[in-house]
C-alpha cells in the first residue's frame, strides 16, 4: 500500500483512500456511506476503468470499521512485561481470531451447531504434539473402514470428558483462563486505553443482546477471477488487514492430489474421503487448523494481508490442510466474505455454506446478469431418469428397513412424480424439430401435488423426513449409554434430486403460496444421443454400490425433463429482505428500469457515472451501410443472405486494416458466426483476414483449458509483431468473451458488434417470461414483455461494448453495425449505458466513418508510442453541489461528467461532504489515479472544504 493516502470523511465516516478519488469515486462512495447509514438500498453504475472496486471497498470496510470505533490501522501490540506473555499465549492458541472457546459435554453447549463451529471442535481436538496427526482418522466425522464391524461405535469427544492435548497445550488454556479471570491489568498505560484491538476483536464477536452487532460484508461477483481482480485491489488499501475469506467450491481449493485432478465430481469423490470409503480418508482435511492458525498469527503480529484463491492453496499445499474447509471456518471472524454472487441467492448453496444474511451488508458486483442468476437460483430441473434412480434408491432403503418411516413418504413422492410424468407425456405439444412440450402455471401444479397428498400441511412433514435421511449418525442407547453409531444415506445424486425437488416445493408452498404465480412448470422432451460407454450417473455414488448399467452404442434416445421455471426474480431477493443494505453495482447496469421492479427492492440510491476518460481517447460510431453501399440491418431476414455475410466480412477487412493490434468483435449468436465462418472459408475472406491478423473464433462449450489456450494465442499474436498486425477475435454476446475478461491497451484497439443480441424469440422459457410480465404489469408494476426483451439485449451489447477502455489512460474504438441505430436512434440508442450515448455518432457513409476512424487511430497510436503516461487531471468539486441528504425519502439518481468539469452536472455530487485530503508526495502507485498537478511542484498540499458545499463550496488550498 503506497503512503501517498487520501483522507475523505463522507457522512461522518473517514475513508481512507490509497490516492486522489475521481470524481465517479467520490460520489459512488457518497451513495455507499448514505445507503449503509439509512439502510437503503444502491444502485450504482459506474464503468469499468472509472475505480469502481476501490469505491467499494474502502466506502464499505471504513463504514464498518466506523462502527467498530476503531482506525483501519491495528494499533501496536502492548509490548509491556505483564501482556506479552499472555499474548504469546493467545497466539499460540487463538485460533481463527479469537474464536477458541472449551466446552464440556456434561453440562451442554450453548452454541450453535455450525459447520464451523463442528469444524473448529474437531481441529482443538487433532492439535497433538504429534507430527503425524495427519493421517488419523477422525472419529466423528469420518466412516469407519469397510474392512471394520459395519457397526462401529463413536463418542463425541470434547473437552471435560476426554482431553485429547498436550500438556503444553493445557498449560496455555489454564494461563489465558487465569489472565481473563484477573482483571485488566494496571500495571501499564494500556489499562486506561478505552478498548484494545483484541477487546474490540472479542466485542464484535459477541452478537448478543448486551454488545452491538457489526454487519459482516459479503462481496459477491460472477466469477472467482474476478475475486481475484477485487483482492488484489484490496491490497492497495488501508484496509488489506481486515479479516477476510473466500468461499470457492472445490474444483478452485481441493489440493488432494487424486480428487484435485479427477475429472468426475470432486464433491461427491470428497464426500467419499470425509467417510472413509473404500478404505481411504483425506489427510488434508485433519489439516484445516494449521491453515486458520496461520492466519490468526498473522494478525496477532499485524502482518496480516489480504489474500487470494491462488494464495490460500499455495500454502494450504504447503502446510498439507485443506484450503476448501479453512476458508469456511475463517468466515466466522471474518469482517468481508468474498464468494460467487449465486453462493449468496441460492437458498441451497446459503445452506450448505452456513450463510447467514440477516442484517449484514450485500454487495454485488458486476450485477448486469443478477436477474437471470436470480431465477434460476430458485427454479429446478430434473430428467425422468434421474427421478426412477432416486425412487430405485429409495425403495432400496426402505426393502433393507434403513430408516423405513422416514424413506417411504420421500419415495412416494418420487413414485408419484415419476408416474404423473409418464400420463402427462401423452398430453405433450410439439414445438420444433423433435421437441415437444406442456406448460402448467404453478397455481396448476398446487392442484396436482395436493392430488399427490403433497400438500402445505403434508409438506412440513415431508421436510422432516428428508432432513432424518440424511443424517449420518444415530444415537442408540447401548450398555446403559447413549452411543452414536453410523446409518447410511443415499447418493449424492439422490440428495441432490430431493434437495431441489424441496427447495422448489417450499417456494410454492411459502406464505400461503404466495409465489405460486411466479412459477411455471414444463415438461419438455427431446432427443439425445448416448454414447457407447455412457453409465447411468446414479449407480456410482450410492451407500451400497449397484451395478452399473451401459447404454447401447450411440442409440438414439427420448428424454423427458420436468422443469419448475421461476419467472419472478423477487422470490430470491425475498430471502433477502432482513439484509441490511444491498449494493448492486457494475459498469453496465443500463437500462437500469427494470431493476426494481424485477427483483422487487426499492432502491433508493442510483447513480449513473461517466467514465473517466478525456473525448479524444474514445471513437464512437454507428455504421449502417458497409464498403460496397449495401445496407447493414442484422436481422434474422438479412443475416440469412449471402449479400448480408459479405458486405460484412469487407467490413471486418477493412477495419482490421485500419486499426493496429487487437480487435474484438461481437456477434448475436453461435449460429451467425457459424454461418460467416463457412461462407468466408468458401469465399476466401477468411484467408484475406489472415493475411492482416491472426483470426481466432470463440468455442461454443469446450474445456476450460482449450477456451484458455486460445486466449492465450490471442494475447500472443498481438505481443509478438511479425507480417500480421495483431489479431481479431470473433465472439458472441454472452459468451464467455463478453463477461468478465480484461482487453486492456494493445488487446483491444476496437471493438466491432454486428446487430442487436436480442435473445432467442423462440426459447420457450424467454417465450414464457415475457407472457408473465404482460399479465403482470400492471398489478406488480412490471415492464411490458417487449420491452423487458428488448433490455436484455442492451445489457448483452453494454457488456460486449465495455470490453474496450479498461483504464483511464486506454484509448479504443466501439463500431455498432446495424442500420436500427441511425434510422430510429430514439428506440435503439436510449437502452446504451451513459458514457456511450454522450459520444455516439452516426455516420451516413462507410467511407466518411473509416477516414474518421483513421484519423482517431493515428493520433492515438502516436500518443502512445511518443508520451509517457499522464496522470496530471486535478480532482475538481463543483461550486454548487446539491445536499442530498435531505432527499434520503425520495429516490435519488447521481449524474457524473468528469471529463469536463466547467460543463459537468456533478452538482448532483455529493451531499455535504467534508473533504480532508493529504497527500505527502507522488508515488507510482498514487500516479494509477488522478493527482493534482500542484502536487509535483510542491512537497505537500493541504485542502480544506468546510460545509458550505450545500450552497457555495469553497475550497481554500494551502500550501505549507
Amino acid at each position: 500500500m503506497s503512503s501517498d493516502v487520501s483522507e475523505y470523511t463522507i457522512g461522518g465516516v473517514k475513508i481512507m483512500f490509497p490516492c486522489k478519488a475521481y470524481p465517479s469515486q467520490l460520489a459512488m462512495m457518497n451513495a455507499i456511506i448514505k445507503g449503509l447509514n439509512n439502510r437503503q438500498h444502491c444502485l450504482l453504475e459506474s464503468p469499468t476503468g472509472s475505480g469502481k472496486s476501490l469505491a467499494l471497498l474502502c466506502s464499505a470496510l471504513s463504514w464498518q470499521q466506523s462502527q467498530y470505533g476503531k482506525k483501519p490501522e491495528t494499533s501496536p501490540l502492548c509490548r509491556c512485561m505483564c501482556h506479552s506473555h499472555c499474548q504469546s499465549n493467545e497466539v499460540a492458541t487463538s485460533v481463527n481470531h479469537g474464536a477458541f472457546s472449551i466446552t464440556n459435554c456434561e453440562t451442554g453447549s450453548s452454541e450453535n451447531e455450525t459447520l464451523a463451529s463442528k469444524l473448529s471442535a474437531k481441529k482443538r481436538l487433532s492439535l497433538r504434539d504429534n507430527e503425524n496427526d495427519d493421517f488419523q482418522v477422525d472419529r466423528k466425522r469420518i466412516r469407519p473402514l469397510e474392512t471394520e464391524q459395519q457397526t462401529f461405535l463413536h463418542y463425541q469427544i470434547c473437552f471435560g470428558t476426554l482431553v485429547w492435548i498436550s500438556e503444553k497445550l493445557y498449560l496455555q488454556l489454564l494461563e489465558i483462563s487465569c489472565s481473563e479471570s484477573s482483571g485488566p491489568c494496571t500495571e501499564c498505560s494500556c489499562s486506561s486505553a478505552k478498548e484494545t484491538d483484541k477487546d474490540a476483536s472479542n466485542r464484535k464477536k459477541k452478537e448478543n443482546g448486551d454488545q452491538p452487532f457489526i454487519p459482516k460484508i459479503f462481496f459477491g461477483t460472477r466469477t472467482h477471477k474476478q475475486i481475484s481482480q477485487i483482492t488484489r485491489e484490496l491490497k492497495r488499501t488501508a484496509y488489506s488487514s481486515v479479516p477476510m475469506t473466500i468461499l470457492s467450491s472445490r474444483d478452485y481449493t481441493c489440493i488432494h492430489p487424486v480428487v484435485s485432478n479427477s475429472g468426475g465430481n470432486r464433491n461427491e469423490m470428497c464426500v467419499e474421503l470425509l467417510e472413509g470409503k473404500h478404505g481411504k480418508s483425506c489427510p488434508y482435511y485433519h489439516g484445516v487448523h494449521k491453515l486458520s492458525e496461520h492466519h490468526a498469527l498473522q494478525s496477532a503480529h499485524n502482518v496480516y494481508q489480504a489474500w487470494d484463491i491462488e494464495d490460500l492453496v499455495s500454502l494450504g499445499k504447503k502446510l498439507r490442510a485443506c484450503a476448501y474447509f479453512a476458508a469456511r471456518e475463517l468466515m466466522v471472524d471474518a469482517d468481508i466474505v468474498f464468494c460467487p454472487y449465486n453462493y449468496l441467492l441460492d437458498p441451497q448453496i446459503r445452506e450448505s455454506m452456513d450463510i447467514n444474511l440477516k442484517g449484514q451488508v450485500v454487495i454485488l458486483d458486476e450485477a448486469h446478469n443478477i436477474e437471470d442468476c436470480a431465477r434460476e437460483s430458485t427454479s429446478y430441473g430434473v430428467t425422468e431418469s434421474q427421478l426412477k434412480a432416486a425412487q430405485e434408491e429409495l425403495d432400496f432403503m426402505v426393502n433393507n428397513n434403513i430408516r423405513q418411516k422416514d424413506h417411504e413418504p420421500l419415495q412416494a413422492v418420487c413414485c408419484s412424480l415419476t408416474n404423473w410424468l409418464k400420463e402427462s407425456s401423452s398430453q405433450l405439444v410439439e414445438r420444433g424439430y423433435e421437441t415437444a412440450f406442456k406448460v402448467w402455471s404453478g397455481k396448476e401444479m398446487l392442484s396436482i401435488l395436493h392430488k399427490m397428498g403433497i400438500t402445505d400441511t403434508t409438506f412440513p412433514i415431508l421436510q422432516k423426513h428428508l432432513a432424518a435421511v440424511l443424517e449420518k449418525e444415530e444415537k442408540v442407547s447401548m450398555f446403559g449409554k447413549e452411543e452414536l453409531i453410523e446409518i447410511p444415506v443415499v447418493s449424492p445424486a439422490t440428495q441432490m434430486v430431493l434437495k431441489g425437488l424441496f427447495m422448489v416445493l417450499l417456494y410454492l408452498f411459502k406464505d400461503k403460496s404466495r409465489f405460486a404465480d411466479d412459477y411455471r412448470v414444463a415438461l419438455q422432451q427431446m432427443y439425445t444421443w448416448m454414447n457407447e460407454k455412457q453409465l447411468d450417473a446414479s449407480d456410482t455414488s450410492a451407500f451400497f454400490t449397484r451395478p452399473r448399467r451401459k447404454k447401447n452404442s450411440r442409440q438414439k434416445t427420448v428424454v423427458h425433463m420436468l422443469n419448475f421455471w421461476c419467472l419472478n426474480p423477487a422470490v430470491a431477493f425475498s430471502d433477502l429482505n432482513d439484509v441490511r443494505t444491498i449494493v448492486l453495482t457494475s459498469g453496465t447496469l443500463s437500462p437500469m428500469d427494470s431493476f426494481s421492479s424485477e427483483l422487487g427492492v426499492k432502491f433508493s440510491i442510483q447513480l449513473e457515472a461517466n467514465h473517466v476518460i478525456r473525448n479524444a481517447q474514445v471513437w464512437i460510431g454507428t455504421i449502417g451501410v458497409g464498403p460496397n453501399g449495401r445496407k447493414l440491418c442484422a436481422t434474422f431476414q438479412h443475416t440469412e443472405t449471402f449479400e448480408f455475410q459479405d458486405e460484412v466480412g469487407a467490413l471486418l477487412l477493412s477495419v482490421c486494416q485500419t486499426v493496429a493490434q487487437g480487435i474484438l468483435c461481437f456477434l448475436p449468436s453461435y449460429k451467425l458466426l457459424d454461418k460467416l465462418k463457412d461462407r468466408w472459408m468458401h469465399t476466401g475472406l477468411w484467408n484475406n483476414l489472415e493475411l492482416v491478423k491472426t483470426v481466432i473464433a470463440e468455442p461454443q462449450g469446450g474445456a476450460k483449458s482449450d477456451f484458455d489456450e486460445l486466449l492465450k494465442i490471442y494475447y500472443e499474436a498481438i505481443k509478438c509483431k511479425g507480417e500480421r498486425d495483431g489479431a481479431l477475435l470473433i465472439a458472441v454476446c454472452r459468451g464467455k468473451v463478453s463477461e468478465g475478461l480484461d482487453f486492456c491497451d494493445e488487446n483491444a484497439r476496437a471493438v466491432i458488434t454486428i446487430g442487436i443480441p436480442f435473445p432467442n424469440v423462440k426459447d420457450l422459457q424467454v417465450e414464457l417470461k415475457r407472457k408473465y410480465n404482460d399479465q403482470h404489469k400492471n398489478t406488480r408494476g412490471l415492464l411490458a414483455g417487449s420491452q423487458w426483451y428488448e433490455i436484455q439485449a442492451y445489457r448483452a451489447l453494454n457488456q460486449a461494448l465495455g470490453r474496450c477502455i479498461r483504464h483511464r489512460n486506454d484509448w479504443g474504438a466501439l463500431i455498432l453495425v446495424d442500420d436500427r441505430f441511425r434510422n430510429n436512434p430514439n428506440k435503439y440508442i436510449t437502452g446504451l449505458s451513459k458514457w456511450i450515448r454522450q459520444q455516439i455518432q452516426h455516420h451516413e457513409n462507410f467511407s466518411s466513418a473509416l477516414e474518421s476512424l483513421r484519423a482517431f487511430a493515428v493520433r492515438n497510436q502516436k500518443s502512445t508510442d511518443g508520451s509517457p503516461e499522464c496522470s496530471g487531471e486535478s480532482l475538481c468539486v463543483p461550486s454548487n453541489s446539491k445536499d442530498l441528504s435531505q432527499s434520503s425519502q425520495q429516490e435519488v439518481t447521481i449524474h457524473l461528467s468528469p471529463g469536463d468539469p466547467a460543463k459537468s452536472e456533478e452538482q448532483n455530487l455529493v451531499s455535504a461532504i467534508n473533504l480532508t485530503t493529504t497527500i505527502s508526495s507522488l508515488s507510482p502507485t498514487a500516479l494509477d489515479q488522478p493527482s493534482n498537478i500542484m502536487a509535483t511542484l510542491k512537497q505537500s498540499m493541504f485542502i480544506s472544504c468546510g460545509k458550505d458545499l450545500v450552497n457555495n463550496l469553497k475550497c481554500e488550498v494551502a500550501s505549507f
